[in-house]
């Protein structure tokens, strides 16, 4: 993972950069998997946000096809 951060970037810039590049390598994803102990509600959230995407890329789908 790197970020090129410039002397005359302000701060924020550079954090939003290096949580892109964070998010976009899975380090929070990955740090996710290794926790020892995971509640229920984490594990029903995650269907349910993957559920949700379905369903909005479905309603997308259907919006383009009319």
């Amino acid at each position: 993972m790197s970020v090129v951060v410039h002397p005359d970037m302000p701060i924020e810039l550079a954090l939003r950069l290096f949580w892109r590049e964070a998010n976009r390598e899975g380090v929070f994803k990955f740090r996710e998997e290794r926790r020892y102990y995971v509640p229920k509600s984490v594990k029903v959230h995650e269907k349910k946000r993957v559920y949700e995407k379905m369903k909005r890329r479905r309603r997308a789908a259907a919006r383009r096809n009319k």
